[in-house]
């Protein structure tokens, strides 16, 4: 049995070298990808952010109790991106 065994892994022993190699690249692949990918999700949500005028409307007041006088529940947030009281200053 145990002659076998060591049968068996002398003959797969040099494909073994090359599946190390094969997994440690897939494996940087995997990473790549996954970076790849957060950096593309990072780049829309900015633009999504650059979008909100809040900062330039004449109602921003700057605080961070009442940032905004008309609408103080979507200052600053994704849903004051077509704010219908936008007033540029």
């Amino acid at each position: 049995m145990l002659q076998s065994t060591v049968d068996f892994a002398s003959v797969f022993k040099p494909f073994m070298l090359q599946l190390r190699f094969v997994g440690a690249y897939f494996l940087l692949g995997l990473v790549g990808w996954s970076l790849a990918n957060f950096v593309m999700d990072v780049v829309t949500v900015g633009k999504k952010m650059h979008q909100i005028p809040c900062t330039k409307c004449r109602f921003f007041t700057g605080d961070y109790r009442l940032k905004c006088t008309v609408n103080p529940h979507f200052a600053n947030t994704e849903e004051a991106i077509g704010c219908s009281d936008y007033y540029q200053t």
